[in-house]
């Protein structure tokens, strides 16, 4: 997908279609690959083998048993912040595939009948825009159980319903579906039933969130005070956004001291900032001060996720010495990294 093609496609989109317009990222805009994320090699394989393969060689999908009843999604599932989202886009840069991001608020609508009308969007655009990643965040807002009639809607329900007859039709459309959520116990039974394969993406444990921070701060110059070791063991219950917010903080505490001594700067000569910063360990410090963990092992959505992983989860990912789904799991029982972890990883 080229920009100048975009633009032909822009030009005969339907009034749904434009509505949707704003999620789409062609691959030259995607930034992110999978060496940007620390994950293991057991979900990078997966999400390429199930995704960028059936987007590369579609004529490999064209014959056989994949070609009636090849695997029609992806569900990433895990505690918020973990980089669902992340690997999504890394699919779409690897593949060469266009990304239709999508979310509730692009297809609810309180008008009646115009749900369905923005579902049917979605599929037409992602048909124009082929080979295309369709991915759905925070898929709950979308795919919440019709269970409980008496707190949804008919709107809802039929929003569902036209969901699933499009999805059921795209065998031969060059397209795939990827549903991110934080609340997996939440989905809809039909829509867990057409997303069968479904990779946990977990909570980094000590020596990943060591190169978490590596990755975050490559282009950062370090005083020898600074342990990302250290740093690592100090933060158990972060996610990788967090330890992104951290290295967001040090550097900001970094730039307030430099302006602090700047104003305090007396001599006839301008001051003169130094030409890159420097982070020590008391900007780290300070960083901490101001962000703290997003996930607790107490909370209640946390529990409800390990319920979820137990019943539905791939059950691969948790065979005796295997790495967990989401970032890699750990031989030694550590209290401070397995906390707040989905699974937790049993000593050999």
């Amino acid at each position: 997908m080229t920009k100048e093609k975009l633009k032909a496609i822009r030009k005969s989109c339907k009034q749904h279609e434009k509505k949707l317009l704003s999620g789409v990222v062609i691959p030259s805009e995607i930034r992110t690959t999978f060496n940007d994320i620390r994950a293991p090699k057991e979900t990078v394989e997966a999400l390429k083998t199930l995704t960028s393969l059936s987007l590369i060689r579609p004529e490999a999908f064209s014959y056989g048993v994949l070609a009636t009843d090849k695997i029609p999604g992806l569900l990433l599932y895990g505690p918020p912040g973990t980089g669902k989202t992340l690997l999504a886009r890394a699919v779409a840069k690897e593949s060469g595939a266009t990304m239709l991001q999508i979310s509730g608020a692009d297809v609810n609508d309180m008008f009646v009948g115009e749900g369905e009308k923005n579902v049917k969007a979605v599929f037409s655009l992602a048909k124009k825009l082929s080979p295309c990643v369709v991915f759905i965040d925070e898929g709950d807002s979308i795919f919440s159980s019709r269970g409980d009639s008496k707190t949804r809607a008919a709107s809802h329900r039929e929003l569902i319903n036209q969901f699933l007859r499009e999805w059921d039709g795209m065998n031969d459309l060059s397209a795939f579906i990827m549903v991110a959520t934080n609340r997996p116990f939440d989905l809809d039974e039909a829509v867990l039933r057409r997303l069968p394969r479904r990779l946990l993406v977990d909570l980094p444990v000590e020596k990943d969130r060591e190169a978490i921070l590596k990755i975050h701060l490559k282009d950062e110059i370090l005083d020898q005070s600074v342990s990302l070791e250290k740093l690592a063991k100090d933060t158990p219950f972060y996610s990788g956004s967090d330890l992104k917010n951290v290295s967001v903080a040090a550097a900001m505490a970094c730039i307030r001291e430099e302006n602090e001594i700047a104003a305090k700067h007396t001599g006839e000569e301008p001051h003169v900032f130094p030409e890159k910063r420097i982070l020590t360990s008391k900007h780290f410090d300070k960083a901490m001060e101001e962000i703290s963990a997003s996930i607790s092992e107490d909370m209640s959505t946390l529990s409800a996720i390990r319920k979820f992983d137990e019943k539905y989860g791939d059950r691969k990912g948790r065979r005796k010495k295997a790495s967990a789904l989401g970032f890699g799991g750990t031989t030694v029982v550590e209290k401070d990294s397995e906390a707040a972890r989905v699974r937790k990883i049993e000593a050999s």
